[in-house]
């Protein structure tokens, strides 16, 4: 059953296109306008975004997983289970005392909410909503009988957050431990860069 509201449409099917488009499409989308001018087209091709940013992160960790250990794991298929596998292979191959295993595990636990936003579009979608004087654009979807939603703004926020985790992971995955001044070193100002540059917040040692 379909959410009603204004210019309110079913799923069809999913927006395809080529994942190294994906940066462009989330640059076009944060110069997009007022949140409350956003019509169904163009929540419509927020949700294609979504799933392309998506699938290039999907394909960043896939390929560190890949070269830390050849190939890939049976226990690796799936997205959390990729990003639960290449979070133990830092644990095991950096040192404790760098910000490697620190920044892997916070990187696989703040992705846990958007991944769970990812799945639910993907196999729950319900409702896809325009903008109108009372409320923003919105994606809805159900999961175990379970209603949510996610407006256009908060859907932007989570865009440009993934689709910076492709250098992220690439970064954490390949530190230049030996090299003066890299970001795997433990220190207060690598950890505010990283908050900074990617949003990953980590514990002070």
């Amino acid at each position: 059953m379909i959410d009603e509201g204004q210019q309110s449409h079913g799923f069809g099917k999913q927006p395809s296109g080529d994942i190294i488009r994906c940066r462009r499409y989330v640059g076009l989308i944060r110069s997009a306008g007022a949140a409350l001018d956003i019509s169904y087209e163009r929540i419509s091709g927020a949700l294609g975004s979504l799933l392309l940013v998506w699938a290039s992160v999907e394909k960043a960790v896939r390929h560190e997983v890949v070269r830390g250990h050849g190939h890939l794991p049976p226990r690796a298929h799936g997205i959390a289970a990729a990003f639960r596998t290449w979070e133990s292979s830092v644990i095991q191959s950096q040192p404790a005392n760098s910000l490697g295993p620190l920044l892997a595990t916070a990187l696989r636990s703040q992705l846990q909410m958007p991944l769970n936003v990812r799945n639910g579009l993907c196999h729950g979608l319900v409702g896809i909503s325009a903008a109108n004087e009372n409320m923003q654009a919105t994606l809805r979807w159900e999961m175990n009988d379970e209603r949510h939603a996610i407006s256009w703004d908060d859907l932007q926020e989570q865009l440009r957050w993934l689709s910076r985790l492709p250098q992220a992971v690439s970064v954490i995955s390949n530190p230049s431990l030996e090299r003066p001044g890299n970001r795997a070193t433990n220190t207060a100002e690598n950890r505010a860069w990283w908050r900074s540059e990617f949003s990953l917040d980590i514990s002070e040692p």
